[in-house]
């Protein structure tokens, strides 16, 4: 019976440790995030403060990068839940995006949206961003890219350097995935 005994706790505390470091440290239930976003790939790293702690992440992607449409978009899903809009925007006429961001009329409308300092024009606001920058295409010779996140409290910055770090890293990779001339 001893050696019985003997055998079993090793392996009880062992089994024990396991699954409380699987608790502790998130090992089980832990969300893979994409590398590609509509497209573009992305660090996940920056993907994930943007998006809810849970569910599964899946995107519709509206782009056609051969053929820019005036407007195309690529919506992000977090279970059944849109959780992210993005809206690629090929045009001719120069825009200002912290115009377009706070005009009630546009559909990148963004709550208290500012300027940073990056090198294509971008405002970033409570619950989203806008970059634009000059990219000869079939499409026009600009592209402006707007970042929406749906459910995103309206009235708080808590995005915003999330949003400005996502930015800094997805729009030019963007850039160079649509053949600018």
């Amino acid at each position: 019976m001893s050696r019985l005994f003997r055998g079993i706790v090793p392996v009880a505390l062992g089994t024990l440790l396991v699954l409380g470091g699987l608790w502790l440290f998130g090992g089980e239930g832990k969300r893979e995030l994409p590398e590609s976003l509509c497209g573009t790939r992305i660090s996940p790293r920056l993907l994930e403060p943007l998006l809810p702690a849970e569910g599964d992440v899946s995107e519709r992607n509206d782009v056609e990068r051969g053929e820019p449409q005036p407007s195309s978009p690529c919506r992000v899903y977090v279970g059944d839940e849109v959780a992210l809009r993005l809206r690629f925007a090929w045009h001719s006429d120069p825009v200002d995006p912290l115009q377009v961001a706070g005009s009630v009329d546009s559909v990148s409308n963004l709550s208290m949206p500012e300027r940073v300092d990056l090198p294509e024009e971008t405002v970033i606001g409570y619950d989203g961003a806008i970059s634009t920058t000059l990219c000869e295409t079939e499409g026009g010779s600009r592209f402006t890219l707007s970042v929406l996140l749906e459910g995103a409290n309206s009235t708080r910055d808590t995005y915003r350097a999330p949003l400005e770090d996502f930015m800094r890293a997805y729009f030019p990779a963007t850039v160079k995935t649509l053949n600018c001339r």
